[in-house]
C-alpha cells in the first residue's frame, strides 16, 4: 500500500471514530456545518468516512476546522491526516512548467537555492498563501507579511527556501522570520537586489503534517515607488489572498487585478473604495497573479534617500 493510500485510510479511520464517539448522523453534521458557512453534502462525508475519497478541494479543506469543532476533537487532528494532493507528471495529463516562466530571475534564484543544498521541490504542498503588503506615504514598500499554511509531502523535511527580490536596483531586500521558523544561511544576489534564505522549521516534518509559517519581506534604501505586486505560482495554489494597504494620504486613483497564464494576460479594473485593495484566488496556477495601481501626479511624498 502506497503512502497516499495509507494516509487516506488513516484519515477515514480517524473521521469514522470521531463521528461514532460523537453520536451524530452525517445529516446532522452537515446541518451544523451549514450553520458555520460550509456547504458539504452527507454523501461527501460518507465518502470520507469509508475512505472512498478524502478532502482535496479548497472548500473541503476550509471546512475541516469547523468539522473538528463539531466532533469535539483537537484542532488540526483531522486536517493533519489529509494526504497531500497527488503530484502528476506530464505523461499523466498535466503539463510540467518551469519556474522561469513565472518567477523573475528564476535562473539566478535556482543557483542560489542549490548553493543552500535545496531545490524548487520544497517537500511541501502550499494549502494557502496570504500576502499583506503595506505601501508608505512616498509609495515605497513598508512591509510585506507572508502567511503560509503548508502540508508536508515527504518525511524528514526540516527546512525550505524563501526568496525576495525588488525592482529597485539600489534597494537591499531582507527576509525576517516571525512564526514557526527562523532564518538559517542566506545568499545575496550578485549586483542585483535579491536574497535567498534558508527557512528552518522547528523540527523535521513527516508526510501529511501541516504547519503554519509567517515571515516578513522588506527592502532598505528604496529610491522609487512600488506600482505593482505579483506572485508567480509554479504549481496549483489552493487558496491565495492578497491585501495591499496604502497610506491614507497616498491612495491610488486607478488599480487593476491581472492574471497571466501561458502567453495570455487578463486584467480587470478594481475600484479604490478604501485604504486597501483585496483579492482572493482559489485553485489558481500555474501562472502569475497580481495587482497594479497608479497615483495622481503630486500625490506621493518625496522619497528620502541617503547617499
Amino acid at each position: 500500500m502506497g503512502v497516499e493510500a495509507r494516509s487516506a485510510s488513516t484519515f477515514a479511520h480517524a473521521f469514522r471514530e470521531a463521528t461514532d464517539q460523537r453520536g451524530l448522523s452525517l445529516e446532522r453534521i452537515t446541518y451544523h456545518l451549514r450553520r458555520r458557512g460550509h456547504d458539504l453534502s452527507a454523501a461527501t462525508l460518507s465518502y470520507w468516512r469509508t475512505g472512498r475519497s478524502v478532502p482535496q478541494r479548497s472548500a473541503s479543506i476550509a471546512a475541516l476546522g469547523a468539522l473538528e469543532e463539531i466532533l469535539g476533537v483537537d484542532r488540526g487532528s483531522l486536517a493533519s491526516l489529509v494526504p497531500p494532493r497527488p503530484v502528476r507528471t506530464a505523461a499523466e495529463g498535466r503539463s510540467t512548467v518551469r519556474a522561469e516562466r513565472f518567477i523573475k530571475r528564476a535562473d539566478l534564484i535556482s543557483e542560489m537555492i542549490t548553493s543552500l543544498g535545496l531545490s524548487w521541490d520544497t517537500g511541501f504542498e502550499y494549502l494557502s498563501i496570504h500576502d499583506r503588503v503595506s505601501i508608505g506615504r512616498d509609495g515605497t514598500l513598508d512591509s510585506h507579511i507572508v502567511s503560509n499554511l503548508l502540508r508536508c509531502t515527504r518525511d524528514g523535511v526540516d527546512r525550505l527556501p524563501s526568496w525576495y527580490g525588488h525592482d529597485d536596483a539600489r534597494s537591499y531586500p531582507f527576509i525576517s522570520a516571525e512564526v514557526n521558523c527562523r532564518i538559517g544561511e542566506v545568499r545575496e544576489g550578485p549586483n542585483v537586489p535579491l536574497i535567498v534564505a534558508e527557512m528552518l522549521l522547528p523540527r523535521a516534518m513527516n508526510v501529511g503534517e501541516v504547519i503554519f509559517l509567517q515571515y516578513r519581506y522588506g527592502a532598505a534604501g528604496q529610491t522609487m515607488p512600488t506600482y505593482d505586486w505579483n506572485r508567480g505560482c509554479v504549481a496549483p495554489l489552493r487558496d491565495g489572498y492578497l491585501e495591499v494597504e496604502f497610506h491614507p494620504q497616498a491612495l491610488p486613483v486607478t488599480a487593476e487585478e491581472f492574471v497571466e497564464v501561458g502567453s495570455e494576460e487578463r486584467a480587470v479594473p478594481l475600484p479604490v473604495t478604501d485604504r486597501a485593495l483585496r483579492r482572493y484566488k482559489r485553485d489558481f496556477g500555474p501562472g502569475v497573479w497580481g495587482m497594479r495601481w497608479d497615483w495622481s501626479p503630486g500625490t506621493l511624498a518625496p522619497i528620502r534617500t541617503t547617499e
